[in-house]
């Protein structure tokens, strides 16, 4: 009721469109914007004001969806935690190879600023100052590597190398958010599938036998 009560008062003082922005935003548009900014410029932006300032609406439309910023936070975060690399490569189909192949293929986007290279780094900042997410983080990327092995062990390769080589792939793909942020020319065609073709080894032959 209190919210209710709060988000009336704060749409009284809207005029024009931004009455009209504020009725139709709903929560997954708050969170959407907060991923964004979170993309940006790290968890610490992410505050109701600054918000609603990107959303062009002001503040009482927050508090129709959330109690608080540790409400939003966790839609956030449970936005993050739902969006993994697992589901994007499962959704790819294919063979085992076909699959590691779209995971390092990652890299061409990870390395882009405000995609996912510059996301991941965002999120293990913020984990660093925050337990609860430093559980998420630490869950996904344990299910990531069990995953990327996992699709090893179907092409051949014995348990320790494919957990070796899934631990490279993911090396590899998070350094570019780093390496590459902001300069194109770090990482180019040819020496990607160079990159590629070394962390692969022989997957071609041991996928047939």
């Amino acid at each position: 009721m209190e919210r209710k009560k709060a988000a009336e008062n704060a749409g009284k003082k809207n005029v024009g469109g931004r009455r009209g922005a504020s009725a139709r935003l709903t929560r997954e548009d708050w969170v959407r914007m907060a991923y964004k900014m979170l993309s940006e410029n790290g968890a610490r932006s992410l505050n109701v004001e600054a918000l609603a300032k990107r959303l062009g609406v002001t503040k009482g439309s927050f508090y129709w969806h959330f109690k608080d910023r540790a409400d939003l936070l966790e839609g956030v975060l449970g936005r993050w935690h739902v969006q993994l690399v697992i589901e994007r490569t499962e959704a790819s189909g294919g063979s085992p190879t076909d699959r590691l192949r779209y995971m390092l293929n990652i890299v061409m986007n990870a390395r882009r600023p405000g995609r996912g290279g510059s996301l991941e780094l965002a999120m293990r900042s913020w984990a660093r100052r925050d337990p609860r997410v430093a559980e998420v983080v630490e869950s996904v990327d344990i299910r990531r590597l069990e995953y990327t092995a996992g699709l090893f062990r179907e092409c051949g390769y014995s348990e320790a190398e494919a957990e070796a080589r899934a631990m490279l792939l993911f090396s590899y793909i998070f350094s570019q958010g780093i390496l590459s942020f902001g300069n194109d020319r770090v990482l180019d065609e040819s020496l990607h599938s160079q990159c590629c073709r070394l962390i692969e080894g022989e997957l071609e032959r041991m996928a047939a036998e």
